[in-house]
């Protein structure tokens, strides 16, 4: 029988059925392979590249060749959800975490000719990180930036923003890349510097009972029109912006430590959400380089608790336990619903990791909900046919907050757990809503 090898992963998948797609046999063998649209050849998350057997593949669909010419690539690398296999094929996923679908609007950005866009810039920046390089051997310093940009890039990728670089202790969010409207694009920035801030206390507890230190940072956000483009040596270029709009994002960042702030905007991101339920106080300072007073824009917090922002927050800890939280939600689901355990193999732990890997993907695509329609509205038809029923969702949703709730222990307060609830109902809703006329 034809077989589909996934290099990398020691994992391999037979092909029943030559009508499938390699998404498909993905799903039908419980591989963790994102498909942010469905499977409809609406977005690129499903890509794979070809390593073995390019033979046996089909020929391109009229849609994947318009997106294959769009991006510019070669023959080996192909849509999961419009690719058939006529005999044994070794592939490599290429999206498997945010960081990778976070690329795929640098990618996208990087086929656009060069222009003027408006965007919205962030930096982060750690405070007295010199001092801490030279107390501190080199691997612990190393450890430890890894660690940090993890938990401040989480933030950015969460919220659809683009990880643009990294210097030194610095890391550089944009927003807007994916041609978002400036209102999304500005409410998306503020709420990944008020995650990351949210991510460092929760480092600094870790940080603190390993090296008996914590850090400190400085948020500086701006919106005002870059150039970006391809730019570098003809055999080695690469998407760039640039512009003063850079340059004052990290002016601003900087007033911080003569503000003694933490996340400092301009005046012209804030004025794209005049309504954004924030805690803030404005102040003026001189940027250096810059004639006169600058006014900015110190945000504090929300007025009332944000759930997008809670579910961010916590979705980390429930990965992060992964194979407890998977188990006890499935031990509840079935003492709830036993009816429920028979629509499942007996490999759960396959079944746990595909929930959690379609967890972690739900939450970053909540920012871009075009997209996550369509995948939910997928998934609802997948699980349509499968016979699950009205109360069987009903008895997931109770389930799920139980299992969050022995993992997140004291953080689980009625904020996350009303948060938590909304998300599921959000899916629920989404996944069971009948198909337009």
């Amino acid at each position: 029988m034809t077989k589909i090898v996934y290099t990398g992963e020691d994992k391999a998948a037979a092909v029943a059925d030559p009508a499938m797609t390699i998404l498909d046999v993905s799903i039908a063998h419980k591989i963790p392979h994102v498909r942010a649209c469905g499977g409809h050849g609406r977005c690129t998350t499903c890509r794979v590249r070809i390593r073995e057997g390019i033979h046996n593949v089909s020929a391109r669909t009229p849609r994947e060749v318009e997106v294959a010419s769009a991006l510019r690539w070669d023959g080996f690398t192909r849509l999961a959800c419009q690719t058939r296999v006529s005999g044994d094929v070794t592939l490599e996923r290429l999206v498997k975490s945010p960081a990778d679908m976070s690329s795929l609007q640098l990618e996208e950005a990087s086929v656009a000719p060069s222009q003027e866009r408006t965007l919205a810039v962030l930096f982060c920046d750690i405070r007295n990180f010199t001092a801490f390089v030279d107390t501190h051997l080199a691997y612990d310093v190393v450890h430890i930036l890894n660690r940090f940009f993890k938990a401040v890039g989480d933030a950015i990728l969460f919220n659809n923003g683009v990880i643009y670089q990294y210097v030194g202790d610095q890391i550089v969010g944009l927003f807007g890349v994916g041609g978002d409207p400036p209102q999304k694009s500005c409410l998306d920035t503020i709420r990944a510097g008020l995650g990351m801030l949210s991510a460092l206390d929760d480092l600094n507890a870790q940080l603190s009972d390993e090296f008996a230190t914590a850090l400190q940072i400085g948020i500086g956000a701006h919106f005002g029109p870059l150039v970006a483009g391809m730019i570098g040596h003809p055999d080695h270029r690469q998407f760039a912006v640039v512009g003063d709009a850079m340059n004052i994002a990290s002016r601003i960042e900087d007033a911080n430590k003569t503000l003694g702030t933490r996340f400092l905007m301009s005046e012209a991101l804030f004025d794209q959400v005049p309504q954004a339920p924030l805690q803030v106080r404005r102040t003026q300072v001189v940027l250096k380089g810059k004639l006169g007073a600058f006014q900015l824009v110190e945000a504090i917090g929300y007025c009332e608790p944000d759930s997008a922002l809670l579910v961010q927050s916590t979705v980390g800890l429930l990965l992060q336990h992964q194979k407890r939280f998977t188990q006890d939600l499935y031990r509840r689901l079935f003492d709830l619903a036993p009816s429920v355990k028979g629509l499942f193999r007996d490999d759960m732990e396959s079944q746990g990791q595909m929930l959690a890997h379609m967890i972690q993907f739900l939450v970053q695509a909540m920012s871009r909900p075009e997209l996550i329609t369509l995948g939910l509205r997928d998934l609802g038809r997948r699980h349509d046919a499968y016979g699950v029923a009205a109360d069987h969702y009903l008895a997931f949703r109770q389930a799920f907050l139980e299992a969050a709730r022995g993992i997140l222990d004291e953080r689980f307060t009625p904020p996350v757990e009303r948060a938590w609830a909304g998300t599921i109902d959000m899916i629920i809703e989404v996944m069971r809503r009948p198909p337009s006329p």
